[in-house]
Formats: structure tokens, C-alpha cells, sequence
């Protein structure tokens, strides 16, 4: 070691540097074409997917914001009945006035919307399965043709009502964040990742979703306001979520329907969410989650049966 010229470890140290530099280049301009293709692939079904879905959501968005300005009152459309609306095919979504501030918040919003107490109470939807079995999946391309990877993680057969949140995640492929995500990714495999999350949402979410949103009839929105008292503390061992703990406690809540043929409000109404579970058995379980479960399930059924109540009462005044 000690015969070799120091020339040669300057030399190759000035080729290793050289190598890198050139491998880094290389590397770097692979990994340029692979996002280039990637987000040529989002533009192309943000072209041929996008406008049978984006224009639902922004009148979506609009109602939401509608419903969340000063109140006018209620209202209760003439030719509204409750059981065409409970019987149809139809879209849920349900969310906090709190997060009704912009469309960024009303999307974020959209990940904590789930079928409820409300509607079980409202919607008919005879030998439904239970939407909590079936086999695990993180996407819909984790389930067999004709099932959703639905809000519980679960292949089950499409929702209903469709939770508007299914739409929201079939559309995050056309978001803002995904395409950052996608600029900041800095290896080909996270690059193909991205590009697996494509087809699965173009071939699978985002055509689901085209064609339960055409079928539907009815809009249904339920904006929680917060208790008079604020958002309740956590209750120990319950496992809440600050949307949870507000539809566990007494509060108010807006309700709206809208026809989505005619775009027109068949309901506007302000109610009371606040009901009273009974346990019946010797077997009840008292866990606090189950409990605070139980309550959450029982307010919103409470909401539920007052739109119900609402359009009966509509029903029965049009009647000869």
C-alpha cells in the first residue's frame, strides 16, 4: 500500500465522485419520466372521469355551505313523502358546522362521514348485508367485481344510502395533495405505488361511484352544531373522536334533502339530537365504549325520526 502513488487514490477518488454524479443523473432522470407518466395518466382521467363526478361534488359542497349559512327556517317541500325518500336510492353525508368553513375543511370533513344511527332510522334497505363483514381491504382492487371497499375497511356490496365519503376518496387521485405527494415522491417504487393507486381508483372507485351517483334520487346532509356547552372531554376508554363526542351529547343538528333531478330542497329542518337509550336484557354490555356508542347511535336516530316526522306531518296535511 505504502509503494502505491498518492496520485492513484486522488484519481480515483475523482472517478467514484464522477460515477456518482453520473449514476445520480441517471437515477434522477428515470425517476423525472416515471412521475412524468404518472401524472400524465391523473390528467387523462381527470379529463375522462373527472366531469361525470366533479360537477356532483362542487353541488354537493354548495348545499353543504347553503345549509350551514344563517338559518331561514324550516321547510318541508309539498311533494316531499318520507317513504319514496327512505325507500329510493339515495347519497348521505354528514358532517360538523365547525368544519363547513371552507371546501378544504368540508373535504377533510368527508374521511369521518359514516352510516349512522340516522341512517338506520331513516333509510329502508331490506336483506342489506352487515356492511362490517366480509373479507379486509384497503381498496376497492383488494375485492372480488361488484363489492366496494366500503368505510369500514370491508368488501361489501355498494352502500345505501352511498356515503358521500366513498366519492370523496374515489376523487383524491384529482386532489391537490395527492399530486404533491406524488412530486415529493423521490424513488421509482413509491412513484409505482402511485401509479397502482391510479388504476385501482379509475377502474374500480371512481366508476362505482359514477354510476350509484346517476342512480340516486335524493341528497341527504346532517350538519351537527356543537352542544351549548362546547365539545365534551374524552370519556375514558371510549375511543372518541371529537365528531363522536359531539353526536354522544345532546345538541342540535341540521337536517336538508334535496332532489337530485331537480336540484330543488325537499327539507330543511332543525331538531333536537337527543334520545334516550333503554338497555333490554340481562346480557346488556356496559363498556364505555359501547355505551358511548349506544348514545351516539340513539341521538341520531332521534334526528332521524324527526325528518321523518317532518314529512308525515307534510304527508298528512296534502292529503284530501
Amino acid at each position: 500500500m505504502a509503494a502505491i502513488p498518492p496520485q492513484f487514490w486522488l484519481w480515483t477518488a475523482v472517478a467514484l465522485g464522477a460515477f456518482s454524479v453520473v449514476y445520480w443523473r441517471i437515477s434522477q432522470g428515470q425517476i423525472e419520466a416515471r412521475r412524468s407518466q404518472v401524472m400524465a395518466k391523473q390528467r387523462a382521467i381527470a379529463i375522462t372521469l373527472g366531469p361525470k363526478i366533479v360537477p356532483f361534488r362542487e353541488q354537493v359542497e354548495g348545499w353543504v355551505r347553503e345549509l350551514a349559512a344563517d338559518y331561514p327556517g324550516d321547510f318541508v317541500d309539498p311533494a316531499a313523502a318520507a317513504d319514496k325518500i327512505s325507500t329510493s336510492a339515495g347519497v348521505y353525508f354528514r358532517l360538523r358546522m365547525s368544519s363547513t368553513t371552507s371546501l378544504k375543511a368540508i373535504r377533510s370533513a368527508a374521511q369521518a362521514s359514516l352510516h349512522d344511527g340516522f341512517t338506520s332510522c331513516l333509510f329502508v334497505h331490506v336483506g342489506a348485508p352487515d356492511p362490517t363483514r366480509g373479507p379486509v381491504c384497503r381498496v376497492t382492487a383488494d375485492c372480488r367485481s361488484g363489492l366496494l371497499c366500503n368505510e369500514w375497511n370491508v368488501c361489501s356490496e355498494p352502500p345505501r344510502p352511498y356515503n358521500m365519503r366513498l366519492a370523496y376518496r374515489a376523487l383524491r387521485v384529482l386532489s391537490s395533495d395527492w399530486t404533491d405527494e406524488v412530486h415529493e415522491a423521490d424513488t421509482e417504487l413509491g412513484l409505482n405505488a402511485y401509479d397502482r393507486d391510479l388504476d385501482s381508483v379509475a377502474k374500480r372507485d371512481v366508476p362505482v361511484a359514477i354510476e350509484l351517483l346517476s342512480r340516486s334520487r335524493y341528497f341527504t346532509l346532517v350538519l351537527d352544531e356543537d352542544p351549548a356547552g362546547g365539545v365534551p372531554p374524552d370519556a375514558p376508554d371510549a375511543g372518541e373522536t371529537s365528531d363522536e363526542r359531539v353526536q354522544r351529547e345532546p345538541h342540535a343538528a341540521r337536517i336538508g334533502i334535496w332532489d337530485l333531478k331537480t336540484r330543488s330542497p325537499l327539507l330543511r329542518l332543525k331538531a333536537a339530537a337527543d334520545g334516550h337509550f333503554v338497555p333490554v336484557g340481562d346480557r346488556a354490555v356496559a363498556t364505555p365504549a359501547t355505551l358511548a356508542a349506544e348514545q351516539r347511535q340513539t341521538n341520531s336516530c332521534a334526528l332521524a325520526l324527526a325528518a321523518r316526522d317532518a314529512l308525515s306531518k307534510n304527508a298528512s296535511a296534502q292529503a284530501p
